[in-house]
């Protein structure tokens, strides 16, 4: 999705006949877009087909929403208030697929939280859509069937369609979780024609870390795997592990980013929150807010100036550091203003950024063209009160 990468043993040619240690291998071929768009070639020791075991799966604990409308509450004014989750006060623990919590979700993408402490005994692979994971809390190892990337805090991790993985953390995580059915990676406008990062990009090729070393397991039975398609989840069982990879090069593979190589941008005044960007999809874009010099003209407002973005929805999910435009927000909280309403900060916050310098604030924003639906795990957790808390005596 960057850039060429390769690792591992890769044959001279394309399609042709390929031997490791005296054996010929297999050769994968993972595309997208049909056979018309990016794709990497993976050759393993045996075609991944051996399974022995194919159930639907109910996952015992809360998961994706398996309809545009479960979870969901009925009554026309929902969508337009803004809204507080409280996403500290989800329970915490257990593994990647036990914790995964969906929030809000469209057609096009949901967002979501994590909050694991175990590896899952099985592999996932998600058959509907891309995933980015945002790392607020924690570190380890990301297993995939491309290999392994080793993650830290405010990491991002991007898994594409399709992708055998698993998380092996170390201690308990906190992660937000986006999923984007189509057309997930880096924003047009930051590349050239013929695919090289621009130089005025927020980050170049070097920031961006694919597997270093590929994932191996020892002969065994019934290795399993679930797999997410068109919302239902399937149990499917091999009889090893499935991808015994020796090698892969292509341009699809999945990746770490770390937030703090984002270069920012300032001004004399204070620019639209596009100017932000980071990765962007088919219906949605989005953007992170890093630490970073701010606007710093005569008489210019730092904080963002109230806004009416009647196209877009829009959630944010606060990281670290102090948030200039809001009050009653707290470390890993999701605000979530639909389209259709005015928003901003919070009064009193706009007229106290006058005079900064600097924002130590970290924090990761999702856009969307189409409305967003809460679901209930959302609403249980929600600030009841949030949407009120722009009436004050100090309005401007």
């Amino acid at each position: 999705m960057i850039d060429y990468r390769r690792l591992g043993a890769v044959s001279p040619k394309p399609h042709t006949i390929f031997e490791v240690d005296g054996k010929m291998v297999a050769e994968h071929v993972f595309t997208r877009d049909g056979f018309s768009d990016l794709y990497s070639i993976l050759y393993q020791r045996r075609a991944p087909t051996h399974e022995t075991k194919a159930q639907r799966w109910t996952n015992p604990n809360r998961h994706f929403p398996q309809a545009p409308t479960e979870g969901t509450q009925g009554n026309a004014d929902f969508n337009l208030l803004r809204r507080h989750v409280k996403t500290p006060s989800l329970p915490s623990g257990g593994t990647m697929l036990g914790s995964r919590a969906t929030l809000f979700f469209n057609a096009d993408c949901s967002v979501g939280v994590a909050k694991p402490n175990r590896a899952d005994d099985v592999f996932f692979v998600n058959g509907d859509a891309d995933e980015l994971y945002f790392v607020a809390e924690g570190g380890g190892v990301l297993q995939t069937m491309f290999g392994e990337i080793d993650y830290v805090a405010h990491d991002y991790l991007f898994v594409p369609k399709g992708t055998a993985y698993r998380f092996l953390p170390m201690g308990l995580q906190n992660l937000l979780v986006i999923e984007g059915r189509k057309d997930f990676g880096i924003p047009a406008e930051f590349r050239h024609p013929k695919g090289q990062l621009r130089l005025d990009a927020p980050y170049g090729h070097r920031d961006f870390r694919s597997p270093s070393r590929l994932t191996n397991f020892k002969p065994g039975e019934n290795f399993p795997i679930v797999v997410k398609k068109d919302g239902a989840l399937s149990w499917r069982e091999y009889t090893d592990w499935p991808y015994q990879v020796v090698g892969w090069d292509g341009w699809v593979f999945p990746f770490a980013f770390a937030v703090g190589d984002y270069q920012p941008k300032t001004s004399t005044i204070h620019l639209p929150p596009s100017i932000h960007s980071v990765f962007a999809a088919q219906g949605f874009v989005m953007m992170n807010f890093v630490p970073r010099l701010v606007d710093y003209g005569k008489n210019a407002i730092p904080c963002p100036y109230p806004h009416s973005s009647v196209d877009c929805d829009e959630i944010l999910f606060y990281v670290d550091g102090n948030f200039t435009s809001r009050k009653s927000i707290g470390q890993y909280s999701i605000s979530f203003h639909p389209a259709g309403i005015p928003h901003g900060p919070h009064p009193e916050k706009y007229e106290q950024s006058i005079g900064a310098r600097e924002t130590s604030e970290l924090a990761v924003m999702v856009d969307t063209f189409a409305p967003l639906l809460m679901t209930a795990v959302a609403q249980a957790f929600e600030d009841p009160n949030y949407h009120f808390t722009w009436d004050s005596q100090d309005d401007l």
